[in-house]
């Protein structure tokens, strides 16, 4: 993998079911950091179990961060018109590169900041249905929270490259 591959990234449920995949392009490998790249109206393919179409097109521009073995990511998500929407991470298994794939479980507890406002945890209410679900561990419960209060620091520093042109 290096920068200018197209690759896929692939999202699973804890039950190893596929949840939704992408093609996304690498911008930069940097400090064991893949950065990748994918514009508005990209097709995002989601599981048609869970959802009303098989392929939907990416609203906005997203840079996503993804650290092998780390259990998050961050996505800095862009307006058509460039200008920053969000700061986003997911809480996620330890991020896998497999071949020219991205792969990890979207544990679906995540930490959200509007542009210009505070970083702020969310969809616990979805984290909790997938803890009954899976069975998570009330040890994995509380990492999963100790990291998402972690990555509230993280995205209130971060200062994003702005979106590619």
């Amino acid at each position: 993998m290096k920068p200018g591959d197209t690759i896929w990234v692939r999202v699973f449920k804890a039950d190893g079911r596929t949840h939704r995949w992408w093609r996304a392009q690498v911008e930069a490998i940097q400090d064991e950091c893949i950065i990748a790249y994918t514009p508005v109206g990209n097709p995002i393919y989601h599981n048609v179990d869970k959802f009303s179409a098989p392929v939907f097109a990416q609203k906005w521009a997203i840079r996503n961060y993804y650290w092998p073995g780390r259990r998050h990511n961050l996505l800095e998500v862009y307006e058509a018109d460039c200008r920053l929407r969000e700061l986003y991470a997911d809480i996620t298994s330890p991020i896998e590169v497999v071949g020219n794939e991205i792969h990890y479980i979207d544990h679906e507890l995540d930490v959200q900041m509007d542009a210009g406002d505070q970083p702020r945890i969310i969809d616990q209410d979805e984290f909790a249905e997938a803890a009954i679900q899976f069975g998570y561990s009330d040890g994995f419960v509380r990492q999963s929270y100790e990291l998402a209060e972690q990555l509230i620091d993280v995205i209130r520093a971060w200062r994003p490259l702005g979106a590619a042109r």
